[in-house]
């Protein structure tokens, strides 16, 4: 199967993945395990049946590049249409690859990657961007926007509750920036997990290093909750972030660095 990715969805006229009006490759396996994803189905690297409604089925299928694409073309009257609103700068829509971690299947894509640049469509990723760098190097010829998590920036707590590198998110982020890609900042605001002084002090140090174009937060939500149960699982349940949490998370962020910080709706 190895000419082929593992996808569990492909969503057309996406609005919130990236500028303008997009399609949204959702592939399946990651790198890292956060306790609150909210695509649960799409952690580990291999097709899981799944029962929703009573009903079976199965989350992921294997796709060639040539497949993938007869899908994504379909609204590629949509991609050239430029984003006026977008505070990134007027852009067009386009393809976003979201996970999981997208760049692990990022050799198998290449072929599509290359024909989608070859005919000028926006690439788009969003990444937690725990990958080797040769994955990533394969990003840097072809991806216009990245969208790059930044979640737990202490080492030991980062490989004790994800599962990650910290040593190799940082240098990926060196490598990325090296490269003067367009990068945006999302910061998922967990609580338990994320929101403690530390973190965003450490935060506000990685922001202020970099020169992202965009910088989010995202509060904790509970979308991912149905696909939970489907797969038998059980969601976390997680210390409760307010409203007036975020205002004061974001408020900090920019006295401290600066930097203007979006609070993003689910």
């Amino acid at each position: 199967m190895n000419d082929k990715a593992l996808v569990t969805n492909i969503q057309r006229f996406s609005l919130h993945d990236g500028p303008g009006i997009r399609t949204t490759v959702f592939l399946k396996g990651c790198s890292i395990h956060c306790p609150w994803c909210e695509n649960p189905e799409n952690l580990l690297p291999y097709p899981e049946e799944y029962v929703k409604d009573g009903k079976k089925g199965i989350y992921g299928e294997y796709l060639s590049c040539d497949e993938i694409y007869s899908e994504i073309i379909k609204d590629r009257i949509f991609y050239d249409q430029p984003d006026e609103s977008s505070e990134l700068g007027v852009q067009r829509g386009g393809v976003t690859f979201s996970g999981g971690e997208p760049l692990l299947q990022f050799d198998v894509l290449g072929p599509l990657l290359a024909k989608l640049k070859d005919e000028n469509i926006h690439i788009c990723v969003e990444t937690c961007l725990f990958v080797p760098e040769d994955k990533l190097s394969i990003a840097l010829k072809y991806v216009d926007l990245f969208y790059v998590d930044v979640k737990i920036l202490n080492g030991d707590k980062c490989k004790n509750v994800l599962g990650g590198n910290l040593k190799q998110y940082m240098s990926n982020l060196d490598f990325l920036f090296a490269a003067q890609k367009s990068v945006v900042f999302r910061i998922p605001i967990i609580g338990g997990f994320t929101d403690f002084s530390e973190n965003v002090t450490q935060i506000v140090r990685l922001l202020k290093k970099y020169n992202p174009i965009k910088v989010e937060i995202i509060k904790e939500h509970n979308l991912g909750k149905n696909k939970y149960h489907s797969l038998g699982k059980e969601p976390l349940e997680l210390n409760k972030i307010t409203d007036e949490d975020m205002k004061h998370i974001k408020d900090e962020i920019l006295t401290l660095s600066g930097i203007t910080v979006e609070i993003c709706k689910v």
